[in-house]
């Protein structure tokens, strides 16, 4: 009667793959370990349901989910552990029986992922370039430290790189977000703005970064954060002034 018990538990709470699937990690911190399993995951088609960032002496792990053509849907699991001296991240098998697909997959696409940058730079090494990107809150736990927004209103980061010889300007209240079918609508502000925040270590932290008006001097990246009616946005339309002449430029540049 026992066995069945464990093979219970086994199947409720999933299997380690064997140590060979592994990715012990010297040098890599806490929060590159987190981030690093988290676009992993994504990279792997699956949906983040999940996330605990790790921290020393405090394990943590990501879970998402994606369906497969047979209608089920597999889970994929990883647990990090970290000290000073590095991290570990074991991927989970969502069974006992498992063949490890999961876990070699993951180890393949994490092995790629963690050689590359956090933030991809941009292809052109010249020009202005704007990315606006509407954050899960998987994301939003990675970059500020919790979910900063109630249900109804969705953070969003926006970048600006400006590869040119020249300042430019810009003013969040020409940042608009336009929905499949929808008006335009520009972020949150005043009352409206502090209402949508959730309380907790995120939204404190977006409030310290949300993004303000200013300029943005030549060969410099400026990034923050605003806030927006939740929706499902599909691009964003923003205008650039430049400084030396005054004259605005309009972008128009896809949502994330």
């Amino acid at each position: 009667m026992a066995w069945l018990l464990a093979l219970g538990l086994a199947f409720l709470v999933g299997c380690p793959a064997p140590a060979i699937y592994k990715e012990v990690r010297p040098g890599l911190s806490c929060e590159r370990a987190t981030r690093v399993s988290h676009r992993t995951l994504v990279s792997m088609g699956f949906t983040i349901t999940s996330l605990v960032p790790a921290r020393v002496g405090h394990g943590g792990e990501v879970t998402g989910t994606k369906p497969l053509p047979d209608g089920s849907t597999r889970t994929g699991h990883v647990v990090i552990h970290c000290d000073a001296n590095g991290a570990t991240v074991q991927p989970i098998e969502d069974s006992p029986l498992s063949t490890y697909e999961f876990s070699r997959g993951f180890g393949y696409a994490f092995k790629n992922i963690v050689q590359r940058p956090d933030v991809e730079e941009p292809q052109a090494s010249a020009g202005l370039q704007v990315l606006v990107q509407a954050l899960t809150p998987s994301q939003a736990t990675l970059d500020l430290e919790g979910v900063p927004t109630r249900p109804g209103a969705v953070p969003v980061r926006v970048t600006v790189r400006n590869n040119t010889d020249r300042a430019v300007a810009i003013d969040p209240a020409r940042i608009d977000l336009v929905p499949a079918g929808g008006d335009a609508t520009g972020p949150l502000t005043g009352s409206a703005f502090e209402a949508a925040l959730a309380p907790g270590p995120g939204a404190d932290r977006l409030r310290r970064e949300q993004l303000a008006a200013g300029r943005v001097p030549a060969h410099t990246t400026v990034r923050g954060y605003l806030v927006y009616p939740a929706a499902a946005y599909r691009e964003a339309r923003v205008a650039i002034e430049d400084v030396e002449t005054g004259e605005s430029e309009g972008f128009v540049a896809p949502v994330e």
